[in-house]
């Protein structure tokens, strides 16, 4: 597809008429004719959005050639890319038969992507087709499922602090990959809305400035489930291997992990609902929670169990992670009048 950029003059016919032309890149690209129709809408940024309301909408399709992929674990990385990237439809070709490990990935890839369905199998072509309504699926909702999710990692993480339980290791990865198929998910609406602004509003997109703060917020929300699951398979690994921990220290570091959970929520909540005492109540219960951890920190110095240090690091790392989602709360609450600020044009 190409991108059309040109320079237009504004003409005028009539008495008072302005105009300007299409380029006819364009119009053969969107299969516009005499008579059809276009609406005009001004955007936030005092730029004008031409939105085809009669030419024919376009899919686009992703060939990834299987023959110039070595690697397994990046055929999965493209077949995921291409997914968030919003294409319609992805294939896997070769000119010679694809590689059964490759053709197992990409199957098994595919078929994690929600939304899409493996459609042909065969020796040298593997194609998968998005049958998802992007209007169905608002961001904040996602985000707010992607909260949910990570939450009920961190209880089950919480959990194991005691029991040092297999079972809900095995319960967080699942989670985990959960969490990650709905974060490609989130980025795919984002990128689509871009592309097309009348989707961005049924999915409560505001404006292109809003799609790069929910980014960031989803990928840290992601990146604190995968430190969740890397706490979790600590604890674990030191139950495993006889490594326990004595009641005042394991007390000391639960009470840290519930500080940890209460700033994730906090934090989220100031996210979804910016507010200005929302806002401050998160900061303040992070900057709690690193004293906590600095504390813990120190305390271990002197402890038996100097693998201690490894969990209550992974439970700091969790606050500071927080500090950049309240950075887009802030953001978010500043794009409007609030009782806070007061936003005027001039």
């Amino acid at each position: 597809m190409t991108i059309v950029s040109e320079l237009r003059k504004v003409q005028k016919v009539g008495y008072s008429t302005l105009t300007v032309s299409i380029p006819a890149e364009y119009v053969k690209s969107m299969k516009l004719h005499e008579g059809d129709s276009l609406m005009v809408k001004e955007e936030a940024d005092g730029t004008l959005r031409l939105i085809p309301l009669t030419g024919s909408l376009r899919t686009l399709k992703a060939s990834i050639k299987a023959d110039q992929v070595e690697n397994d674990e990046l055929l999965s990385k493209l077949i995921v890319g291409c997914y968030m990237l919003g294409y319609d439809a992805i294939e896997l070709t070769s000119r010679n038969k694809i590689r059964p490990s490759l053709m197992s990935r990409g199957s098994t890839t595919l078929r994690g992507l929600r939304g899409v369905e493996v459609v042909e199998s065969g020796g040298d072509r593997l194609l998968a087709q998005s049958f998802m309504d992007p209007t169905k699926f608002p961001v904040d909702s996602l985000i707010r499922r992607l909260q949910l999710l990570v939450s009920r990692s961190l209880e089950a993480s919480i959990e194991a602090l005691r029991s040092g339980s297999p079972g809900l290791l095995n319960e967080i990865r699942r989670t985990q990959q959960e969490v990650d198929e709905l974060y490609w998910l989130i980025v795919r609406q984002l990128l689509v809305a871009l592309s097309n602004r009348e989707i961005s509003s049924k999915i409560g997109l505001e404006s292109p400035l809003h799609a790069s703060g929910d980014r960031v917020s989803a990928k840290t929300i992601e990146e604190i489930g995968r430190i969740i699951l890397e706490v979790t398979e600590e604890i674990v690994n030191f139950k495993e291997i006889g490594m326990n921990i004595n009641e005042k220290a394991l007390s000391r570091i639960e009470g840290l992990s519930r500080k940890a959970q209460e700033t994730f929520e906090s934090t989220m909540d100031s996210l979804l609902s910016p507010d200005v005492k929302t806002i401050a109540r998160a900061m303040e219960l992070i900057e709690s929670t690193l004293k906590f951890e600095r504390e813990l920190m120190s305390e271990s110095l002197e402890s038996e169990y100097p693998y201690m240090r490894a969990i209550i690091s992974d439970f700091g790392q969790l606050a500071r992670y927080c500090n950049i989602i309240i950075e887009i709360a802030l953001n978010r609450l500043l794009r409007r009048t609030s009782r806070v600020c007061v936003i005027t044009s001039q």
